[in-house]
């Protein structure tokens, strides 16, 4: 009687250890996974940031440009304004 008694209780502990095994075994994939979607996540936002700040400056070139033109126009019209005045 007691060496099926060692027995059963051995079996039980073969099953808690090989249950605590698989849950470990579970956690670590769980945690690679969650580091591998991570690290994307993260190379994904660096991306998006380069190339935002790159549009943005191309935005800010052709503004700038933009300004300098109208600049220009409203220089011309003021001149042509100020002549017919003089006229």
């Amino acid at each position: 009687m007691r060496s099926s008694m060692a027995r059963a209780t051995g079996n039980s502990e073969n099953v808690r250890m090989k249950l605590a095994v698989q849950a470990d075994w579970d956690n670590k994939q769980f945690s690679n996974a969650l580091s591998l979607h991570v690290k994307r996540l993260f190379e994904f936002v660096l991306q998006f940031e380069s190339t935002t700040k790159s549009k943005l400056a191309e935005l800010n070139e052709k503004l700038m440009s933009l300004e300098r033109q109208l600049e220009f126009l409203e220089a011309q019209a003021s001149s042509v304004n100020a002549g017919d005045r003089e006229d």
